[in-house]
């Protein structure tokens, strides 16, 4: 068996104009076609149509208004995006109809949540805790704005709009073959040729308004790292945004790997702690106490944008919940704001799916780098929040804890690699070195002990360790999995020396 990972490869700024044509006539087009089959019959058709998600559609048809010229592939393409849209849809619409029967006669609050997902797992209804997420919020704002819930999911849910032109290759006819994208991997040179098919106007009437440009990419060490152990598959091409606010062009690769077996002797791991300030740490440690690696700091490169929405989000709520107070919720002030708030939510989700995608592909690569027999990380259950770092922190570090070990074990099972997980007690406050307890502190340059603080500090006199909480936390998780009992060994030697490296973990690079 096999599955895909997916890696983004930057596309030249010098072609942006091409790209953002390409951008803008993907997203005209496939809003039209999606527009003409937002209906129950085409979503219960497509939720039984168990192949490709295109060759549910006529080729043709669905292009017939739009009197352009459009390449065979590029339509193909364009229905592949527009029926995972509607597959997706299908699969929230019978979420939603195992939510209702969970509803409570009044809005749901944020402590309802568990309770739902618990009725629905009991009732053995497995849903995915994002659909569910993503479906409360939804009636939430239904409510507000009507003060009951909804009948249909289509009423609920009007027919999605894309904003912007992301569009998926999978429909064309492969690597060397295909019609609007080819691709080619030199592994001795580590370059990725590529060849596109973008149109030279935003209304080509011919074949001769296309033109195929080529392009050498050099790829980045992340993407020559799991290239090393599968090959690439169809790619996505897809704006996205650089923190200034401009937009840039990527293709996302999947990279086919093959599923192995995994192996059940331990002798090497890659352990994991998530911390508060860094999404994640990773330290190689063998079975006798060795550490092979430096700590490595994995860390979002957007998470500050992340919290910037978050802020946005609340200050919108605050705003929405004193216009229900003063009984202006049926006003139009009171329906623009909540447009904006829901508009932010959906960046929210976006970044996150971004965060969660970017640390599972660095977390991997780093697991294969170093050739680990296992992942290891903190049972969630043992998280608890932190008293002073505020509401947003714990919300950021909670759910992206989750939702990364969901994605890191995905990954890990394509490639053969165990994860496995460990229920300590105190892994940021024992000393790896010697055992002994110690505390932390804010900073190397402080003493005084800080409960949340990031710098560890050994409390035994003769030890004197010291180094980055989320550090000590992963080697501490490495000593609870070799260890013979549910403790800390104290027989575990670090050999830290104090040095560490930044992984960042970007989109792409290059």
């Amino acid at each position: 068996m096999s599955d895909h990972l997916s890696l983004p490869i930057r596309l030249p700024d010098e072609d942006d104009k091409r790209f953002e044509r390409l951008a803008t006539l993907t997203r005209r087009v496939a809003n039209h076609v999606l527009e003409n089959h937002w209906t129950p019959v085409h979503l219960d058709g497509i939720a039984d149509a168990s192949h490709q998600a295109w060759k549910y559609f006529d080729e043709h048809e669905p292009f017939d208004e739009l009197d352009l010229y459009l390449p065979s592939r590029f339509r193909r393409c364009i229905l592949q995006k527009v029926g995972e849209t509607l597959r997706s849809h299908a699969d929230r619409r019978d979420a939603f109809q195992s939510i209702q029967s969970v509803l409570p006669e009044y809005k749901v609050r944020r402590i309802h949540r568990r309770r739902i997902k618990e009725r629905l797992w009991d009732d053995g209804d497995y849903l995915s805790s994002g659909y569910v997420d993503i479906l409360i919020d939804q009636l939430t704002s239904y409510y507000d704005r009507h003060g009951a819930y909804p009948a249909t999911y289509f009423e609920m849910q009007d027919c999605p709009a894309y904003d912007s032109g992301v569009l998926p290759f999978s429909a064309d006819d492969g690597p060397t073959s295909g019609q609007v994208v080819k691709y080619q991997y030199d592994a001795d040179s580590e370059m990725l040729i590529i060849r596109l098919k973008t149109p030279d106007t935003l209304s080509p009437e011919t074949r001769g308004d296309w033109s195929w440009t080529e392009y050498e990419r050099d790829g980045y060490e992340t993407f020559h790292d799991l290239l090393a152990h599968g090959d690439l598959s169809a790619p996505e091409f897809q704006p996205s945004r650089r923190k200034t606010g401009d937009t840039y062009y990527e293709l996302s690769f999947p990279v086919k790997v093959d599923q192995t077996e995994t192996n059940d002797d331990v002798d090497c791991i890659l352990a994991l702690d998530g911390g508060m300030r860094k999404d994640m740490t990773a330290v190689v440690v063998s079975d006798d106490g060795e550490q092979l690696s430096t700590p490595q700091f994995i860390q979002f490169t957007d998470r500050e944008k992340m919290r910037r929405l978050h802020r946005e989000r609340t200050r919108l709520n605050d705003r929405l919940a004193a216009l229900r107070r003063d009984g202006r919720s049926h006003t139009d002030e009171f329906a623009h704001i909540q447009s904006e708030y829901e508009r932010v939510n959906s960046k929210i989700r976006h970044k996150r799916e971004q965060l969660t995608h970017d640390i599972a592909n660095q977390v991997l690569a780093l697991a294969l780098i170093y050739d680990v027999d296992s992942i290891v990380h903190e049972d969630l259950r043992s998280l608890s929040p932190p008293g002073d770092e505020g509401t947003l922190s714990w919300e950021l570090s909670s759910w992206a804890r989750r939702e990364i070990i969901e994605n890191i074990e995905y990954r890990a099972d394509c490639a053969g690699v165990a994860v496995e997980r460990v229920y300590p007690q105190g892994t940021s406050r024992s000393c790896p070195r010697c055992g002994s307890t110690g505390h932390t502190c804010k900073s190397p340059d402080h003493q005084q002990e800080h409960w949340w603080g990031g710098h560890f500090r050994c409390d035994n006199a003769r030890c004197g360790f010291e180094g980055d909480r989320d550090y000590i936390g992963a080697l501490n998780v490495a000593r609870v999995f070799f260890s013979e009992t549910d403790g800390l060994d104290h027989g575990f030697t670090s050999s830290y020396r104090g040095d560490s490296e930044i992984v960042l973990a970007g989109r792409s690079a290059g």
